[in-house]
């Protein structure tokens, strides 16, 4: 429906923006819709944006890389297309580096339990991170094993990442510190500290 609403308007001589959150080529369909555009004669432009899988790691206070703890990244969606077979859980539990899931919150504890069924370890450090980048921004912090537990604890829902592997362990380092005056702003008081 987004495809045809895209190309009608566009066939109308109206300047159509197609809005998305972080970057539209990953995982966000806009391969689809260009696609659509393309076969429809229709110019388009993409600009590309900053994916949650890093922007949102980022605001959280979780690199995806880092020399000591991960040279390599792999993201993956945890919410396949009707009928396409699941995730190879046992090929990414034997990665080394980051493992970033999106879109995986409903099946959480049944990704935790395949990836330590294949070999990943239990206490390797895990966090979801919901609403990333948002003042609502809520963040879990826990062990594969563990996450499931956690995330249900603190109240965690979709939209949030998955995020697997040693750069979890930066988290309490690194996240985000409000300044005083970022803190009147968020909070919308105008006194500063």
């Amino acid at each position: 429906e987004i495809n045809q609403i895209l190309v009608t308007h566009a066939q109308r001589g109206r300047n159509v923006v197609r809005l998305k959150g972080g970057d539209p080529y990953v995982f966000g369909r806009g391969g689809e819709e260009v696609e659509t555009l393309a076969r429809a004669g229709v110019e388009f432009e993409v600009i590309p944006g900053i994916s949650s899988s890093i922007g949102g790691l980022a605001y959280a206070g979780i690199p995806v890389t880092h020399r000591d703890h991960a040279s390599s990244f792999h993201v993956v969606t945890g919410h396949l297309q009707q009928g396409k077979e699941p995730q190879d859980w046992e090929h990414l539990a034997r990665l080394q580096g980051t493992l970033v899931i999106l879109m995986g919150m409903h099946q959480l504890d049944q990704i935790c339990q395949a990836l330590i069924s294949h070999g990943k370890a239990a206490d390797t450090p895990a966090a979801a991170v919901m609403c990333a980048s948002h003042k609502v921004q809520k963040s879990a912090c826990a062990t594969l094993s563990t996450l499931a537990d956690e995330v249900a604890r603190q109240g965690l829902s979709a939209p949030a990442l998955i995020v697997i592997g040693e750069v979890v362990s930066l988290h309490s380092l690194l996240q985000f510190m409000p300044t005083a005056l970022q803190l009147d702003e968020i909070t919308g008081t105008a006194e500063l500290a």
